[in-house]
């Protein structure tokens, strides 16, 4: 479900801040599990690159040894990746944050007045400037 979709059946605002909250925090779990999985990867590639040169220390022969280094290599180069998704994760999360802070912020009070209010608001089309 794209953000457009999710949004859509946010009738009130009362649902869109709900709605708001709910992606935030999808935002921020799928962070966690990149930051987690940038980790592991970060981890098997230096194990990979100790594999390399504990094999071509014990005078492994030459083909094994250079798999074993190719395989750090790429393993290397997925973890520059994991690294560059781990910070546009984290830039998301953030960004989900500052959005729901200027909803919060800049209509909160809206909410609030609304809530509080004796009587029913009109149709949005009676508060709108001609």
């Amino acid at each position: 479900m794209s953000v457009t979709e999710s949004l859509k059946d946010a009738a009130t605002y009362a649902a869109l801040r709900a709605k708001l909250a709910w992606l935030t925090h999808q935002v921020h779990v799928h962070a966690e599990t990149v930051t987690t999985l940038a980790t592991t990867v970060d981890e098997t590639a230096e194990q990979m690159q100790d594999a390399s040169e504990t094999m071509k220390a014990l005078a492994v022969d030459a083909a094994t040894t250079a798999e074993f280094a190719d395989a750090a290599l790429t393993m290397t180069g997925a973890k520059d990746a994991a690294a560059a998704y781990t910070s546009a994760a984290d830039s998301a999360s953030a960004a989900a944050d500052d959005a729901k802070t200027t909803v919060e912020s800049d209509h909160g009070g809206i909410a609030d007045a609304v809530d509080s209010s004796p009587v029913e608001m009109a149709e949005a089309a009676f508060y709108a400037q001609q």
